[in-house]
């Protein structure tokens, strides 16, 4: 009797293997529960909006239905907190993306951008992000690279990227990002969004140009002076926020700004 031929294991494999994965980098959580009630406390992230810890194996893209996640480098290294910003919304709106498939490099420049415009007493807004950044994609996540061609730069010593960051992430409702945010998929292709014509003969442009600053994880304080966090309290009735780098900083009639 003839034996029945093998079953080829690698064709099977391959059949079911998806050759371009629209999804990012599936990172098992991997981070501590006393780590993130932590983070809980530190950004005040209320019990109303359903925080939630993931169950062991989990990944950031198994949140509950209604909810999304948010990771934790986002708002250590990243100067973000919530509620949300104006701003953040309008460049997430801007280039059609949900705030889950920005990398940890991607969300600290947009941050900055609002800190420097706000702390120059400039409105920030997508049109003028623009015009300093394009959008970049790489395994499963955008981020967002200066543009070197006929503009100068607004930043500098962009950030690292950090070891592990896509393992410390945790679950939230949707709500309290109040966008509806498009999940954007690889063949949709990476956002290209024309660029404003004069720029460089607009007063924002020589006002943020004039002085680069570094991209670097911010006190709360400064943040609170910028209007971009609502965490601080000053130890005294006469204390206020004040922006420091290298020593040296000052207040300056209700904004902060850089000397």
């Amino acid at each position: 009797m003839t034996p029945a031929p093998k079953s080829n294991n690698t064709t099977k494999k391959r059949k079911y293997k998806p050759r371009n994965p629209p999804w990012p980098d599936q990172a098992v959580i991997g981070w501590r529960e006393d780590e993130f009630n932590n983070l809980v406390q530190n950004f005040g992230l209320s019990s109303d909006w359903g925080v939630q810890f993931p169950t062991p194996n989990s990944t950031a893209l198994d949140a509950p239905p209604g909810y999304m996640s948010l990771y934790a480098h986002f708002f250590r290294e990243g100067n973000f907190h919530l509620p949300m910003s104006k701003f953040i919304g309008e460049v997430l709106t801007g280039y059609g993306l949900r705030i889950s498939q920005i990398n940890a490099l991607g969300l600290p420049r947009i941050t900055h951008f609002e800190f420097i415009f706000r702390a120059n007493r400039v409105e920030p807004c997508f049109e003028k992000f623009n015009v300093f950044y394009f959008v970049t994609y790489t395994s499963g996540f955008y981020s967002f690279s200066s543009c070197t061609t006929g503009v100068h730069p607004c930043s500098r010593d962009p950030p690292k990227s950090p070891h592990g960051w896509k393992q410390k992430f945790f679950y939230i409702r949707h709500g309290v990002v109040p966008l509806d945010m498009h999940y954007r998929a690889e063949s949709e292709g990476v956002p290209r969004v024309n660029v404003l014509v004069d720029f460089t003969e607009q007063e924002w442009y020589k006002v943020l140009t004039r002085k680069v600053t570094p991209i670097i994880q911010l006190e709360e304080r400064v943040l609170v002076a910028a209007g971009m966090s609502m965490l601080w309290a000053p130890q005294n009735p006469r204390g206020f926020p004040i922006y420091r780098y290298q020593g040296k900083g000052r207040w300056c009639h209700g904004c902060c700004c850089i000397t």
